[in-house]
C-alpha cells in the first residue's frame, strides 16, 4: 500500500470522527476548525495518492497559512470584544427628591396621589406603548421608594 492510500484512509477516518463530534455537539468552533484541517489533509492525501507531490506540498503550506490566519483573526476578535466591553456601572438608588421629581409630585403626598401619578405616567411610558424598559423601571422604582417612605413613616 502506498503512502497516499494510507493518508487517504487516515483522513477519511479523521473526518468521520469529527463529524460524529459535531453531531454530538460541543465546542463548535474547535470542531469546525478540526474538520477544516482534516479536509485540507484529505486533499493533500489525495494528491499524494495521485503522485502529485509538489501540489500536495503546496496544499499543506496553504492549509497551514489559512489555519494560522483564522486563528489570529479569532484571537484578535476575542481580544477586541474584551477590550471594548463596557463595564456596567453600579446601580445607584434613587433619592426621595428624585422619586418625587420623576412622578411630578411635591413633598406633601399621600399613597393615593403616589399611586395615581404612577398609574398616569406608566400608562404613557410603558414598553407596550412605545416606552422603554428603563423608563418603566425608574417610574416603578420612584413609586416604591415613596410608598416605602409613607409605610415606614420617615
Amino acid at each position: 500500500m502506498s503512502f497516499g492510500i494510507i493518508a487517504l484512509l487516515l483522513a477519511g477516518l479523521g473526518a468521520g470522527w469529527l463529524l460524529l463530534r459535531l453531531a454530538r455537539g460541543g465546542e463548535e468552533t474547535k470542531n469546525v476548525t478540526l474538520l477544516k484541517l482534516v479536509v485540507w489533509l484529505g486533499l493533500a492525501a489525495a494528491l499524494f495518492a495521485a503522485r502529485l507531490w509538489p501540489l500536495a506540498f503546496m496544499v499543506l503550506v496553504a492549509a497551514g497559512g489559512v489555519m494560522a490566519i483564522e486563528a489570529w483573526k479569532n484571537k484578535t476578535i476575542a481580544e477586541d470584544k474584551r477590550a471594548n466591553s463596557t463595564p456596567v456601572a453600579p446601580q445607584k438608588t434613587m433619592t426621595e427628591d428624585e422619586a418625587l421629581a420623576v412622578l411630578g409630585l411635591s413633598q406633601a403626598t399621600d399613597a393615593e396621589k403616589i399611586k395615581a401619578a404612577h398609574k398616569k405616567l406608566i400608562s404613557q411610558i410603558h414598553p407596550d406603548k412605545g416606552g422603554t424598559d428603563y423608563l418603566a423601571a425608574k417610574i416603578n422604582e420612584a413609586r416604591d421608594i415613596l410608598l416605602d417612605r409613607i409605610e415606614t413613616g420617615r
